[in-house]
This record gives C-alpha cells, structure tokens and sequence, in this order.
C-alpha cells in the first residue's frame, strides 16, 4: 500500500519542472550507447557539444535548442562538468539563467544579454579566485562592472538616475533591467545610441576576466546562457518577440558573439527563420521514421520512470499490468521527458491504488485537452501536412506563426536518426479534429 509519506517522496521526486544535476540518482544518461545506431537521441549532446569547443583555437558560438522539459538544462549543466573537468579542457563554465535575468514575455535587446553574461562571469572569477559567493557580489558590487556600467549610463545621459528613472541600488541593474520595462527601454536606447563603445567595454571586461581565470589556473572561460528557448512573448507581441530573437542571433549574432566560448540557447522557432546551424536537441526516440519500434529509446524512457519510482512502488501503483500500463504513458508521452514524468506524478494524486483504468484514462484526457487548448482552427491543416511528410514546411508568411507556435507548445516533435525528422506529439493525434485533419489529408493524397 502506497501511504502518505511514500506518496510524497514518490510526489516530488517526480517534478516535471525540475532540471536535474548530473551527479542526481534520477539523471539518465540518455546518450550514453556507444553506437550511433543505438542512441535515442541520435548523438551524444553534452559530448559533441563539448568537442566543439575543445577544438576550437577561436571563440566558439554555439545556438542550442529544445523543447521546455527535454532535458535541454540538464544536459547543459552536463557539458559543463565536462568542460570544467582538470584533466581536459579545464573551463570555468559561467551559467546564467535566463528566467532570473530577463523578462521572457518581451522582445530581447543587446544589453539585456550582455549586461547579464559580464555579471556572471565576475562573480564566477571571483569565487575561482577563492571569494565565497557573498564576498563575490559585495567585491562585484564595490567595484564591479554594474557600478562601471552605471555610471557609464551616467555619463552619456546626466538625467538617468532621477524621476522614474532612478536607481537606488547597482546590485539589482540586471533585476531592474528585467523588471521595469521603461528603466529597460532607456538603457536600450543610451546603448544604441553608442552600440560600438558599450560593445567594446563589455567585451574587453570579458577578456579580464578571462585572463584572471587563467591566472587561477583555469585554461579560459566558457559562457552558457541557459532558458532563452522559453522567450514566448504573450498573443499581443508574439510575432515581436520572435522577431528579436532573430535578430540577435541571426548572420553569426555579430552583437553577442564574445571574446570567450559561448553556448546559446534559443527558441526553437528560429529553426524556420533565418538563424544558421542551431543545434536543436530532439525527444527520446521510440519508433523509427518507418514507424518500426526503437528498443533503445524505450528503455531510456522507463529508464527516467525507474530512477524515480521503484517497480515496488510501481506495482502498488498501477497493479500487477504495471510494465503494460507503464508503456502506455511512454508512448503517449511521445518521448518527451516533461510529459512522461507529468504523467506519472497526475496518476501519483488519485485517491485510489493501484489507479483503476478509468483514473488513468482521465490523466491520459488531461494531457490531450492541455494540447487541445493549444491548437487553432488554422494549424489543423499545416499539423496534418507535417505528419504526412515527417518535416516542417512553411511556404509563406502565414504559416510562419502556426508553426512557431507549434513547436513552442511542443505539438510538434523533433527526432533524429541519420536525419531530422518531425511528428506530432501522440496526444494531438488522438484529438477529433486532428483525426479529421489526418482523414482529409489521406483523400487529397489519393486524389
């Protein structure tokens, strides 16, 4: 019998929300095969990724995408670890998150990224250099860039600092940046106005740094932007949004390219626009593009169950079926990590166990309506399409937005053999009208 205090542990180690840190008993290593055939995400993503940059003699740019709750964090925090280990490339890895320094419903500028990557990585030094993390940000805070950087903005406009546009504390820039959108669209605007200068400080501040964490023993440093693929805007600025994600990354991202490695996150709608070679990370793949079923990639999804809830804890459950049940949320989940897991903990709150089949066939209609409610009249046909022909497609401008909306909903999923290929997550399948959509599809093929 599953009791209540089982049923909490069990309850929160089944967060869907949660990034997990490589050494977490529940991290799978879902790239870990050594043969390409056998692995579920085609590649070994931490691991390419940081041979991309252990043999660049210049600053690598790299662009990385994936869907919210792919394991895209995870996996990031992996190839840190493996770029900071000694025996190899011996980076310190700057992180920074873009949830705690932007706002991620409103178009993206320069100096909200750049402004935000110097801060990290002086207090990453800092405490390379033996600061703990509160000396770090009171030594920044003394005499740090945000100080250098203010005063910066000063200079070039006598008037900011007053009125509405008053600053009572530096340590909180990159927070007021984030929060109050006419203190940011002030700085955007002094920025742009004296864009080579603010680029050029920024930069030779990156390049400090990078010489005194050499001279802690670390061979340079590496910058990892992290959440930039959850930038959505809201149905008014949508289209804005998107718009400057494109630009800040696209023809090389010439304004947030660094003198030091830089990995990017960004939207995955920017595979559809003019934004070269993202490194787009794809669910765990459970059939092959003939539809065959992918043994590898089914065990890496019961795997991520397993390292959460034991097949004691499973039987009691879901019952004594509990192996079939447990394949029905993975192929439901389409692969996708974030559904698996949601699946699991929805069936965790039922007042009844093992969970009897109609508990579970309302978990399983939950998920459904939850990507039902995401989907327009207009994104039936295009949806249809590219389960048709396993790619995406966009022949004009407006089908531009339902396929960026798609994607950022993760009704759409991408999976990669020797080549990409897309289909629609499993639960949109089974919605009425996407069935119709699909039936329609079949008739105009057969002509």
């Amino acid at each position: 019998m599953l009791d209540l205090g089982v049923l909490k542990v069990l309850y929160n180690r089944c967060d869907p929300n949660r990034a997990l840190e490589p050494d977490d008993p529940r991290n799978v290593d879902i790239d870990a095969a050594d043969e390409r055939s056998a692995r579920p995400r085609g590649r070994r993503w931490a691991r390419d990724l940081a041979t991309r940059i252990r043999l660049a003699t210049e600053p690598e740019l790299v662009l990385f995408s994936g869907l919210p709750g792919s394991g895209k964090t995870t996996e990031l925090r992996r190839l840190a670890d493996i770029l900071g280990e000694t025996t190899g490339a011996n980076l310190l890895a700057v992180t920074v998150d873009g949830e705690a320094t932007l706002d991620l419903s409103a178009p993206l500028d320069v100096p909200d990224i750049m402004v935000a990557i110097v801060h990290a990585s002086e207090l990453a030094v800092l405490q390379a250099e033996g600061a703990s993390a509160a000396q770090a940000a009171d030594r920044a805070l003394t005499n740090g860039y945000l100080t250098r950087f203010w005063h910066w903005l000063q200079a070039t406009d006598v008037n900011l600092g007053k009125a509405e546009f008053t600053l009572q504390d530096v340590g909180k820039l990159v927070l007021e940046l984030k929060t109050r959108p006419s203190f940011r669209q002030r700085v955007r605007e002094l920025v742009a106005a004296n864009l080579t200068s603010f680029l050029a400080q920024a930069r030779a501040e990156l390049s400090g740094h990078e010489l005194r964490a050499r001279a802690a023993g670390r061979a340079g440093l590496v910058v990892i932007f992290d959440s930039l693929e959850k930038l959505r805007g809201t149905s008014a600025n949508w289209d804005q949004v998107q718009q400057s994600a494109e630009q800040l990354f696209a023809g090389g991202a010439p304004y947030v390219r660094l003198p030091v490695h830089a990995v990017y996150t960004v939207p995955p709608s920017l595979m559809l626009r003019r934004v070269e070679q993202v490194q787009f990370m794809p669910m765990i793949k459970l059939a092959n593009r003939d539809g065959s079923r992918f043994a590898p990639g089914w065990a890496a999804a019961r795997d991520l169950v397993l390292r959460r809830v034991s097949t004691e804890n499973l039987e009691q459950l879901l019952g004594g079926a509990w192996s079939s049940r447990l394949d029905r949320l993975v192929a439901l989940s389409g692969g996708y990590p974030r559904d698996l897991i949601r699946l699991l903990r929805e069936l965790l709150v039922c007042d009844e166990f093992p969970v009897p089949d109609d508990a579970m066939e309302a978990a399983l209609a939950e998920l459904r309506d939850t990507y039902h409610r995401a989907l327009t009249s207009d994104a039936y046909p295009w949806l249809a399409r590219v389960a048709r022909e396993r790619r995406l497609a966009v022949d004009d401008e407006r089908q531009r937005p339902i396929a960026d909306r798609m994607l950022a909903n993760s009704v759409v999923l991408r999976y990669l053999n020797s080549e990409e290929w897309f289909d629609l997550h499993p639960a949109v399948r089974e919605i009425p009208a996407m069935l119709a959509a699909l039936q329609a599809g079949e008739r105009t093929d057969d002509g």
